[in-house]
């Protein structure tokens, strides 16, 4: 067992970036010490984790632990499956990570530090939760102590019970993974990924580790990198989750910067870093390879994640997570579609394939689900070049609330194994360390009434045919430790006995076989030819995939590739291509993507059309002009692809990176008017939220030639001149023109901010003969200038709009973006009280406190005191006031429907029908009256990921309060969470960023109703 000490160094550059995400609370350097607190460095902070008043599913102390025996008893199975315990507390305390090692043991990595790296101090933290350190630890040997361990448990007669066991190592400082290879032990202790030499292979480190990678982000540790886990091509794999920020150095690549959820992966021999794919679901924490090698992840979300795609870019919350690394992805791949319940949230998914379970279970996908305390069972079907998924039920489920199952894994037996958290808490939002800490469990699931046992194997001391012979093993456990020893060996003496394994007429043992060749030195030459014309897809497309990380193709391989390019038809294969086409050289990928254009590709596949854009738009900054040359051939604009995904991206990109002169040559090309019209949609995308003061004129007057429907003076204006601005104003006043010309103007207005602007769009926006859409555009485009006037005028004009509720709530956002704007309409309401102050909705009077205004807090709160925030002793007392009032009787969840439909369906669903504004509330626990009082009463106790809102400070003063739906070249475009017209910003406009801890739900929803009617509604959402 080996040890630590502790010594740390400071973090660079950290609380910079929490600052911008989020609320600091970073206390001056030289303020006096006031506080005594173990975890925090400065008052600010003591005082907000002191106080925080908890939200999420909390530590429950009105209940206990169920002892071990009786939580199996609790479970419920198919009939055809058991459930037993294998080990429990105090063998094992908070396990998050299992895996077999090839002689069959154990190791369980146990997360008793977390949440908080030992020895740290906490100088920020935001409303996310998300926090900054006061150092950096330092890797193993050096550094504090931690509380972390890794066990190896071993069933050493082989009856199904593990007997024995040991530390392999210990004092481990946020530990998240372990796995073995090399000749060493990897272990995931961010920032570092470390590996511990080990070249007996007894589980004991042989001396101190080495840093293999340093950067991982700390700043959530419920989301920090996790799951190590070999890929059949001899990459060491791992996760990272949402509210981490990395920056991986390694010895042989560039440094990588990334934030928000990622796969990624490592080659120990090259000493290489780089990113898999980006995004994915909410939170990921879990990695799985399919039999095929596709990978799988967790999404902490409502489905079941994506099928990964190698170079893909996925959903993610932008304004939580971080943007892509890509500025220019122009898009993003979806989750795999769910036909099934929409329950938050499945933590981990893992494909059972082995044969000791019945085969309904065999190549299922079975997801792990703890905040509802039970196991989904899941088909996958074919979607195009990924998959749908549908749940067929559940295998596991029981009423005990501290089930809490986080890892998930097929035992060398064929059994489906278990890691249990067990606890009654569940949330991470709470920085108050109050999690049980003394339990742990992990149970095995096995066919009823058989028997568990299991051979002495090592794989280590196997030779090049018994290893072959595993890799036709049914339990594909077998088959990824046999490929791990050929991986560690790296020896050509093994290709005899795979060669023939290769020409197996079973595809699945013919694709072990081109991994195991491939790690065994044996990819190359006429081989690989012969693998790329193999009669199986999956052979196919690893081969292509492999290829693909040589970064280049050979010449007398590349023809293979191009033919294979042309002509295949698989959907999975074709993605493949174009992943592997982003990694080639361009005198390369051009033609391959020209080869692969040739066929008639589905521009509605979930995947291919923008994994083909993200394989073009790779090679733009390496060879702008070979790219330009490649669209001379007509060939590549006649596909359904390239109208719909590619020439409309194309002349994006160009734009946005500033590329003029090209963009001017790419409009040439176009090869007739439908395109004409994309390429001009694409050039007015790549300009939004920037001015056309720096395009040629020759770009500006080709657009204008090819636009069908060109808006009058567009071009001028936005280049900035303003000699026609006096034709533009009349064109605007002109009721003969066009509707849509005029809305175009006047968004252009709020663009170019020529001052002579702001009376006619005050005039459009007074007269009665405008059309409303035109009022709104007009009031959108005057929030854009900082003129104190606008103001007053605005709440003049105000009590002749106000019958038009969309004209009216554009108003009151445009007083609500400028402090002089806001005491203009206050005055109009408390002075001359020309306007009601019933006018405006809850979420529009949040906007002023958002202004940070001393007086107008003031009068915001004496005008609406309902809006005043809710303390903590008031949300506690109204908590126990309703809890009171919910003993009292029993409520009619019939017309608690009604009431939800009433007072909470325009935002939320709930079943069937319902708004999609704030979450769908079907999937969470609708047992817990606790729960349901608390989020209901303190909304803002827990904006779920997605619906934040960012509070955006301009250069000018000007407050732009909504969510980040788009973040791409340095433009964000922001919508207001109920409705209202969005805006596109440049980051050069941007003062401050940060996020609002104040939900658009209303905290006193319950005081606008009947204890009669909260009892109903009550019934309603907990099914009783």
């Amino acid at each position: 067992m080996i040890t630590f000490p502790s010594f740390y160094k400071p973090i660079n550059g950290l609380a910079p970036i929490l600052w911008l995400l989020g609320i600091s609370l970073l206390n001056q350097a030289c303020q006096e010490k006031k506080f005594d607190h173990p975890l925090a460095a400065n008052e600010d902070v003591a005082r907000y984790m002191e106080n925080f008043e908890g939200r999420g599913d909390l530590t429950d102390p009105q209940s206990s632990p169920t002892a071990p025996e009786d939580a199996v008893r609790a479970f419920q199975l198919p009939e055809d499956l058991e459930i037993e315990l294998v080990l429990s507390e105090p063998d094992i305390v908070q396990p998050i990570h299992m895996s077999f090692d090839h002689k069959g043991r154990l190791w369980v990595v146990q997360y008793h530090q977390y949440p908080y790296p030992e020895g740290l101090k906490i100088t920020a933290i935001d409303n996310h939760t998300r926090v900054s350190f006061d150092k950096q630890p330092e890797a193993p040997p050096e550094g504090k102590r931690g509380a972390d361990r890794i066990s190896v448990f071993e069933d050493s007669n082989g009856d199904g019970t593990f007997d024995t066991s040991f530390d392999a190592i210990s004092g481990l400082n946020i530990a998240t993974a372990v796995a073995l290879g090399r000749g060493k032990i990897w272990v995931m202790n961010p920032p570092y990924l470390l590996a511990f030499a080990d070249k007996n292979e007894d589980g004991l480190p042989d001396a101190d580790p080495e840093v293999h990678l340093e950067g991982f982000g700390l700043q959530d540790t419920h989301a920090v990198a996790n799951s190590l886990h070999w890929g059949p091509d001899g990459w060491l794999y791992g996760v990272q989750g949402s509210t981490t920020t990395s920056h991986i150095q390694s010895k042989n690549s560039e440094a990588v910067a990334f934030s928000g959820q990622a796969i990624w992966r490592y080659h120990p021999e090259k000493q290489e870093f780089e990113l898999f794919a980006e995004g994915g679901g909410n939170n990921p924490f879990y990695l799985e390879f399919d039999r095929k090698g596709r990978i799988f992840s967790g999404s902490n979300g409502y489905g079941r994640g994506p099928y990964y795609k190698q170079g893909g870019y996925y959903i993610k919350s932008w304004g939580k997570h971080g943007a892509l690394t890509n500025p220019y992805a122009f898009g993003h791949l979806p989750n795999m579609p769910l036909s099934g319940e929409n329950k938050r949230f499945t933590h981990a998914v893992m494909m059972y394939e082995a044969d000791l379970l019945p085969p309904k279970y065999r190549n299922k996908m079975m997801a792990l689900n703890p905040l509802h305390n039970y196991i989904q069972l899941t088909a996958l079907e074919e979607n195009g070049s990924s998959f749908s998924n549908k749940d067929i039920g559940l295998l596991v489920e029981t009423t005990d609330k501290w089930f809490r199952p986080v890892d998930i894994k097929t035992g060398p037996d064929g059994a489906i194994y278990l890691a249990d958290w067990y606890d009654s808490r569940l949330s991470h939002v709470d920085p108050r360390d109050t999690w049980h800490k003394s339990s742990g469990r992990i149970y095995r699931i096995k066919p009823t009434a058989q028997a568990i046992s299991r051979p002495s194997i090592d794989f280590s001391k196997a030779n090049f045919t018994e290893l072959a012979t595993w890799l036709q093993h049914p339990n594909k456990w077998y088959r990824q430790q046999a490929l791990r020893q050929f991986a560690d060996r790296k020896d050509k003496n093994a290709l005899p006995e795979l060669l023939p394994l290769f020409r197996s007429e079973n595809p699945q043992v013919a694709l072990e076989a081109l991994w195991a060749i491939n790690l065994s030195n044996g990819f190359k030459g006429e081989f690989v030819k012969q693998a790329l014309q193999h009669p199986d897809a999956h052979v196919q497309m690893w081969t292509i995939r492999l290829l693909g990380d040589e970064k280049s193709i050979s010449e007398d391989i590349f023809p293979t590739f191009i033919q294979l390019a042309e002509n295949h038809s698989s959907a999975e294969v074709i993605s493949q291509i174009a992943s592997t086409i982003k990694r080639l050289p361009v005198n390369q990928a051009l033609p391959a993507l020209e080869a692969l254009l040739h066929q008639d590709l589905d521009p509605n596949d979930p995947d291919i059309p923008l994994l083909v854009w993200w394989a073009l738009e790779s090679q733009i900054g390496n060879d702008l002009s070979a790219v330009l040359a490649w669209w001379d051939n007509p060939t590549n604009w006649n596909n359904p692809v390239s109208k719909s995904h590619l020439a409309g991206r194309m002349m994006q990109r160009l734009v946005m990176g500033n590329h003029y002169e090209a963009a001017i040559d790419f409009l040439t090309t176009s090869p007739n008017e439908s395109f004409d019209q994309v390429l001009v949609n694409g050039f007015y995308e790549g300009m939004v939220g920037r001015d056309l003061t720096a395009v040629p004129q020759k770009l500006l007057n080709e657009i204008s030639g090819k636009e069908q429907e060109a808006t009058p003076f567009q071009m001028e204006l936005r280049a900035g001149d303003f000699a026609h601005l006096p034709d533009a104003l009349e064109w605007v006043r002109d009721e003969k023109q066009s509707l849509k010309n005029r809305l175009s103007l006047i968004s252009l207005f709020g663009e170019v901010k020529a001052p002579a602007t702001v009376p006619v769009l005050l005039d459009l926006t007074k007269s009665g003969d405008s059309p409303s859409t035109l009022k709104q555009a007009a009031i959108h485009s005057l929030k854009n200038f900082n003129q104190p006037e606008i103001g007053k005028g605005m709440a003049a004009i105000y009590p002749g709009i106000r019958g038009d509720s969309y004209v009216r709530e554009e108003a009151i956002r445009l007083f609500s973006s400028r402090p002089e704007w806001a005491r203009a309409f206050f005055d109009e309401i408390t002075e001359t009280k020309v306007i009601h102050k019933a006018d405006v909705p809850y979420h529009l009077i949040r906007k002023f406190y958002a202004l940070e205004a001393e007086d107008i807090t003031k009068n915001t709160e004496e005008i609406w005191p309902e809006s005043k925030p809710l303390n903590g002793e008031q949300i506690n007392e109204s908590i126990k006031y309703w809890k009171k009032v919910a003993s009292q009787g029993k409520g009619n969840a019939l017309t608690g429907k009604q009431v939800f439909v009433t007072e909470c369906g325009t935002c939320h669903r709930l079943g069937e029908n319902g708004g999609e504004i704030g979450p769908d509330l079907s999937g969470y626990d609708r047992t817990d009256l606790d729960y349901w009082l608390l989020h209901t009463i303190n909304p803002n106790a827990d904006i779920r990921e997605g619906f934040e809102t960012m509070e955006l400070t301009l250069k000018d003063g000007r407050k732009i309060i909504g969510k980040l739906v788009k973040d791409e070249g340095g433009v964000k475009y922001i919508a207001p969470p109920l409705g209202g017209k969005g805006e596109y910003v440049s980051d050069a406009d941007i003062h401050t960023i940060k996020f609002s801890q104040t939900s658009i739900m209303p905290e006193r929803l319950f005081e606008e109703l009947q204890e009669e009617e909260v009892r109903d509604l009550l019934a309603f959402i907990l099914n009783q």
